[in-house]
């Protein structure tokens, strides 16, 4: 399989596990529920409702262009981009980080449209469910990047070993910064590290390391 492939796949079976119940995590029933509740479902209920419509997508946009227009977004005031929420697609490499990205980027308008919209205000996230689902973007950061950098067909064998290994590095320092999710993370790891092997054991890695 591809790299970039290969990286959907374990983002994928960490992104099954996250609702487990670590027992590190019993200490904070509050961090868990969010996880319980799939706070990663959540966002794309936000997006599907605010995608609903061509008449929802266009006060989306309208909404973003007119709180430009008076002053900005936020404190201290910022423009935010003319753009849409983005739908995630379970073969697309990195749709997830990219569907959550852009609901946290344009959350504030998320906040107002569905205020609008008071038969969707359900849908709001409380200050919990965004953090928790900052610390799930920033997790799913990592293999985005990396897969960016990665032309598959292009990439020889040995290359591709070496950036496994160094994902799965990253992914372990990862942990340390977001422990909450460090079992999510630990089955992205396991995932890549049997593609690793299965990538040592090919006929040209073997090869290079023997010249």
């Amino acid at each position: 399989r591809c790299f970039p492939h290969v990286i959907n796949i374990a983002v994928q079976t960490a992104l099954k596990v996250l609702s487990a119940l670590p027992e590190f995590l019993a200490a904070d029933p509050e961090y868990w529920q969010v996880l319980q509740n799939d706070v990663v479902g959540l966002a794309r209920s936000i997006v599907t409702a605010c995608r609903a419509s061509g008449q929802r997508r266009a006060d989306f946009e309208e909404t973003i262009e007119k709180g430009n227009e008076n002053g900005g977004w936020g404190e201290p005031p910022e423009l935010l981009r003319v753009v849409g929420l983005l739908k995630d697609v379970d073969t697309r490499w990195s749709s997830i980080f990219l569907m959550i990205d852009r609901v946290l980027e344009l959350y504030q308008v998320i906040v107002l449209r569905l205020g609008v919209e008071f038969e969707l205000s359900y849908l709001l996230l409380t200050d919990l469910e965004l953090q928790v689902l900052r610390d799930v973007r920033q997790f799913l950061q990592v293999p985005h990047v990396v897969q960016e950098l990665v032309s598959a067909e292009k990439t020889p064998t040995l290359c591709i070993v070496l950036l496994y290994e160094r994902l799965i590095i990253m992914l372990r320092d990862l942990k340390r910064q977001l422990p909450k999710l460090g079992h999510a993370i630990s089955a992205a790891i396991r995932k890549l590290e049997e593609y690793l092997a299965l990538s040592r054991c090919a006929p040209i890695y073997a090869l290079a390391m023997g010249q």
